[in-house]
């Protein structure tokens, strides 16, 4: 559109030019009336002279709008890829956390067995049954771990069912806070974000001591934010920063925060 508005405002300029040397021939040999004929027509192109380059000026006005309209949404679709790969970086260090404290409690189990095995007497009975409390052990281990397994299969409602299991069997167990943890990542994942800032709002008050529990306070704080809860993200990640300022957690809501401070930022998160 703008190269046709270039073409025809440079046409006008030809016939303004054609039309001043036809005046001055006209002015060697012909009368007053051929004059004046002449004036009118030159009047005329240069009416549609301005008329052209007010169309041209609004175009570009037009076109410098789109433009700016385009840069924003290059920002905005920069700072959505840069939520993204943070998001991606948090789960991970989530479940790597998880799976220590997994690690750590199998140690404390077998160790204790150990203990249990050298200082007690050997019962008379052929065979004797394994305690009650490690069986527990191995039952909430193994729902763990199955649940743990249907998460990373992107299976989030059959795992949400499998912590849920897992939590009402064993509320007292050192894995439910954990398990807890990842009803809200599996509500999380789906975008059920009102869900999952219940979840994991479950985690802060059932299990306030918790290892889970700087990743659960960084995780509401995210929710919020997906939510248009601005402040109460910011207000969250600096509880984090304050509480855990030595946590991956901590590290992480430092980042966030900063975000909230750029041109870029984003409120929409993205899997």
């Amino acid at each position: 559109m703008s190269a046709q508005l270039r073409d025809r405002f440079v046409s006008v300029l030809r016939l303004v030019a054609c039309s001043l040397v036809a005046m001055t021939a006209a002015g060697c040999g012909t009368g007053e009336q051929a004059r004046q004929a002449e004036m009118a027509a030159l009047r005329s192109q240069i009416d549609e002279l301005k008329k052209s380059q007010v169309q041209v000026s609004n175009d570009l006005g037009r076109v410098s709008g789109e433009l700016k309209a385009l840069d924003a949404q290059a920002a905005f679709l920069v700072g959505e890829t840069k939520a993204s790969a943070q998001e991606r970086e948090q789960l991970k260090a989530a479940i790597q956390q998880q799976d220590g404290t997994l690690r750590s409690l199998r140690s404390a189990v077998d160790e204790t067995n150990q203990k249990v095995a050298a200082l007690s007497v050997p019962p008379p009975a052929p065979a004797a049954k394994p305690a009650a409390s490690t069986t527990k052990e191995i039952a909430a281990e193994k729902m763990y771990q199955t649940a743990m397994t249907s998460f990373r299969a992107e299976e989030h409602g059959q795992a949400v069912l499998e912590f849920t299991e897992l939590i009402e069997k064993f509320p007292k167990h050192a894995l439910a806070a954990s398990a807890q943890y990842w009803i809200g990542e599996a509500y999380y994942r789906q975008r059920d974000y009102n869900q999952a800032l219940a979840e994991f709002q479950k985690v802060t008050e059932l299990y306030p001591q918790s290892p889970p529990m700087a990743e659960a306070l960084l995780k509401i704080g995210m929710c919020y934010r997906a939510l248009h809860d601005v402040p109460r993200a910011k207000e969250t990640w600096e509880q984090v920063v304050k509480s855990y300022p030595k946590s991956e957690a901590a590290t992480q809501a430092r980042t966030l925060l900063s975000s909230l401070a750029s041109p870029g930022s984003s409120s929409r998160p993205v899997r």
